[in-house]
C-alpha cells in the first residue's frame, strides 16, 4: 500500500470519526433533552390528575360534611317523641286524651337517612316505621323491607346504652364531649308523659272502646305536676349494622322511665349516589380502613366531624395519561430514530463522497503513472527503431523487421491513446456507436489478424473458431475492433509466465444471437475482485500483475452495452479466465 493510499485511508477515517461525533453529540443532547421534556410532561400530567383529584376530594368531603352537619342539626331539633310510632303531642291544641301518628311512621323525607330508631331503658329496639300491633300505622304494610331493617338494627342495642358507647367514636359537635353543655331540657305535664307512654293502649281504647270517659278518667288519676326530659344533641358514631360498619347519629334522652337512646343510620347508598357525579369514582368508608389499605391509585380525604373518609380512584385517569404518555414516547422515539437515521445517512454520504473523492484522486494518480508508463514503453521502441533506420544502424537485412516493430509499437501506442480518449468520452457521457447489420465473424477475424503478429511476438498464440453460418447481427465495426483488441491484449498480459499461452477466440450461435468468447490459461480472476471487475482502474491483485490502465474491461462493457449486448466472466475450461460478449440477433 503506497503512502498516498495510506494517507487517503487516514483522511477517510478522520472524516468518519468527525462525522460520527457531529452526529452523535447533537443526537445524544437532543435525546436526553427531549426525553427529559417528555418525562416532565408526563410528571406534570400525573401531578395535574392528583391535583384535580385533591380539589375534587376536598370539595366532596367538605360538601358531605356540611350535608351531614345540616342533617344532624335538623334531627337534633326534632322532638324526642317523634321516634315513637304513636305518641301524645304535648303541644297539640286538643284537650284531654289524644294520640298522634309519628311523622316518621312512613319513613323519612331525607334520602340520606336509612332509618330512625329508638332503644329504651330496657334495651328494647323500636322503629317509628314499625308498629307490630297496628301494622297499617307504619311503613311495614307498604314496605316488607322494614322487617329486614329491624333485624339489621338489632345489633345496635348492644352499644346504645350511654355507658357502653364506643370510646373511639368520632366526636363531632354534640357528641359525648358536649354532653351537659348542649343538652335541651323539656318540661312536660305528668299527664302528657303518661299518655305518651301509653300511646298504643290509648289508640286501641280510642279506636275500639266506647268507654272513652273511663280511659280519660283513669289518666286523670294522680294527674298534676311536671316531669323533666333531658335531651342531648346528636353525635356521630361508627356502629355495626347488618354485619357492616355504618355511620350512625346518636343522642340520649333522660326520662323518668330511664335513659333512652335515639338515632338514625346514614344511608351509604344515598352517599354513593351523591358522590356519583364526581369525575373520579369515590368510595365512602372508615378513614382508618382507607389509610391502611394499599391504595396506590387513590386519594384519601377525611370527612370533617366524623371518623369516615372518601377515597377517589384516579387509576382510570392515570391509565389514560400513561396511554397518552406512551403515544408521546413512541412518537418521540419515531422522530428521534428518523432524525438519527437521516443524520447518519447524511454523514455516511459525506464520508462516502470523501472516500470516493480520495479514492478517485488516488486512482487518477495511479492512472497518470500507468498512462505515462504505457506511453513511455512504445515511445521508447519507436525512438529506438526509428533512430536505427534513420542512421543505418543494426543489420540492414533486418530493416523490414525494424519497420514492422515500428508499426507494432505505433499500433500499441494507438490502443493506449484510444483507450484514454474513449474513457474521456465516457466521463463526458459522449460515447456513441453506429450499428449496422453485417458479418460479425469477418469483423472479428480482421481485428484478431491485425493484432496477431504482436501477440505472437510476445509469445502468445491465438486460436480462432469463427463459423461462417452465424446469424446476421447489428454491430459497430470500430467498437468490435476495440472489444477484440482489449480482450486479446488483456489475455496476453495475464498469461505471461504461463507455459501454455494459447488464447481461444470463438464465436458461437446463441438463441438470442451470437456470443463472442475469449479464453486463456492464466490464473483467472480472484473471487474478491470479480464484483468490481468492470469498474475503472481495477487491476489484478497478485504481485506479478502486469502494468496497465485498468480501463480495458470497462470500455468493453460499455461498448457491448451500447450495442445492446452484455459482457460476463466465468472460469475458463483450462482454469484461466473466459470473457463472453453477446450480440443480439
Amino acid at each position: 500500500m503506497g503512502w498516498w493510499q495510506r494517507l487517503s485511508y487516514k483522511r477517510t477515517a478522520v472524516a468518519f470519526l468527525l462525522t460520527a461525533v457531529a452526529v452523535a453529540v447533537p443526537s445524544g443532547a437532543w435525546y436526553f433533552a427531549a426525553r427529559h421534556q417528555v418525562e416532565h410532561e408526563i410528571f406534570l400530567r400525573e401531578a395535574g390528575i392528583y391535583e384535580a383529584a385533591a380539589r375534587e376530594g376536598r370539595k366532596l368531603a367538605e360538601g358531605l360534611a356540611k350535608r351531614l352537619e345540616d342533617l344532624r342539626g335538623v334531627e337534633s331539633r326534632r322532638p324526642f317523641y317523634h321516634y315513637q310510632n304513636l305518641f301524645h303531642d304535648p303541644e297539640a291544641a286538643a284537650e284531654g286524651v289524644s294520640v298522634a301518628i309519628s311523622p316518621l311512621a312512613h319513613g323519612t323525607a331525607d334520602p340520606l337517612i336509612e332509618a330512625h330508631f329508638q332503644v329504651d331503658g330496657e334495651d328494647r329496639l323500636s322503629l317509628p316505621t314499625v308498629n307490630e300491633e297496628f301494622p297499617e300505622l307504619g311503613a311495614q304494610g307498604a314496605d316488607p323491607e322494614q322487617c329486614a331493617l329491624f333485624e339489621k338494627l338489632g345489633e345496635i342495642t348492644l352499644y346504645c346504652c350511654d355507658e357502653r358507647l364506643p370510646a373511639d367514636a368520632a366526636a363531632g359537635e354534640g357528641t359525648n364531649a358536649h354532653r351537659g353543655n348542649g343538652d335541651q331540657i323539656q318540661l312536660l305535664p305528668a299527664r302528657a308523659w303518661r299518655q305518651h307512654l301509653q300511646a298504643s293502649a290509648l289508640y286501641a281504647d280510642l279506636k275500639y272502646s266506647k268507654k272513652r270517659r273511663e280511659v280519660s278518667r283513669s289518666l286523670d288519676t294522680n294527674a298534676g305536676g311536671q316531669i323533666e326530659i333531658v335531651i342531648s344533641p346528636f353525635g356521630w358514631y361508627t356502629l355495626p349494622v347488618g354485619g357492616q360498619s355504618a355511620l350512625v347519629a346518636l343522642r340520649t334522652v333522660k326520662t323518668p322511665a330511664g335513659i333512652w337512646t335515639q338515632g338514625f343510620v346514614v344511608s351509604h347508598e344515598a352517599v354513593r349516589q351523591q358522590l356519583a357525579h364526581s369525575p373520579f369514582p369515590a368510595t365512602f368508608a372508615l378513614a382508618l380502613e382507607l389509610e391502611h389499605r394499599d391504595l396506590p391509585d387513590r386519594v384519601v380525604f377525611s370527612v370533617p366531624g366524623t371518623s369516615w373518609g372518601l377515597a377517589l380512584d384516579v387509576s382510570v385517569h392515570l391509565r389514560e395519561a400513561l396511554s397518552a404518555a406512551s403515544a408521546d414516547r413512541e412518537r418521540f422515539f419515531g422522530i428521534f430514530l428518523l432524525g438519527v437515521v437521516a443524520a447518519g445517512v447524511a454523514g455516511g454520504l459525506v464520508v462516502t463522497m470523501m472516500y470516493h473523492s480520495e479514492r478517485l484522486a488516488q486512482q487518477r494518480a495511479q492512472f497518470a503513472a500507468a498512462a505515462a508508463h504505457e506511453l513511455r514503453t512504445p515511445l521508447a521502441g519507436l525512438r529506438l527503431y526509428g533512430e536505427m533506420l534513420a542512421e543505418g544502424l543494426g543489420n540492414p537485412a533486418k530493416a523490414g523487421e525494424y519497420a514492422r516493430r515500428l508499426a507494432g509499437e505505433a499500433e500499441r501506442l494507438g490502443r493506449v491513446v484510444t483507450n484514454i480518449l474513449s474513457f474521456a468520452r465516457l466521463e463526458r457521457e459522449s460515447l456513441a456507436v453506429d450499428l449496422e447489420p453485417g458479418d460479425l465473424a469477418a469483423a472479428v477475424r480482421a481485428a484478431a489478424e491485425r493484432q496477431q503478429p504482436a501477440l505472437e511476438e510476445a509469445g502468445a498464440r491465438v486460436v480462432m473458431e469463427l463459423p461462417e453460418d452465424l446469424p446476421t447481427v447489428r454491430f459497430d465495426r470500430d467498437a468490435v475492433v476495440h472489444i477484440v483488441q482489449n480482450l486479446l491484449d488483456n489475455a496476453e498480459k495475464y498469461t505471461r509466465g504461463i507455459a501454455d499461452r494459447t488464447i481461444r477466440l470463438r464465436l458461437t450461435r446463441e438463441r438470442a444471437g451470437v456470443m463472442l468468447s475469449v479464453a486463456d490459461n492464466g490464473r483467472g480472476i480472484a473471487p474478491k475482485l470479480r464484483r468490481r471487475l468492470f469498474r475503472p482502474f481495477t487491476r489484478g491483485v497478485h504481485q506479478d500483475a502486469p502494468e496497465g490502465l485498468g480501463l480495458g474491461l470497462v470500455l468493453v462493457k460499455l461498448l457491448a452495452t451500447a450495442q445492446g449486448g452484455a459482457i460476463s466472466y466465468r472460469d475458463g475450461p483450462g482454469g484461466g479466465a473466459e470473457f463472453t460478449v453477446t450480440f443480439p440477433a
